[in-house]
């Protein structure tokens, strides 16, 4: 339950999936969470690329 409410104070979204699926190979199951992060990353990275470049012209 603490796990859960962790989950559920930081990344909303991610502690709904805990429990709520079937089970799955770890590798699979580390990667669908991470999978999100990276995405988001990706797009503060390209974000930030375009601003800059807005900024520096």
């Amino acid at each position: 339950m603490k796990k859960i409410a962790t989950l559920l104070a930081l990344l909303p979204s991610m502690s709904l999936a805990h429990g709520g699926h079937a089970p799955v190979p770890e590798s699979l199951h580390a990667v669908s969470h991470t999978g999100p992060l990276l995405g988001l990353a990706l797009i503060s990275v390209v974000l930030g690329a375009v601003l800059y470049q807005r900024w520096a012209s």
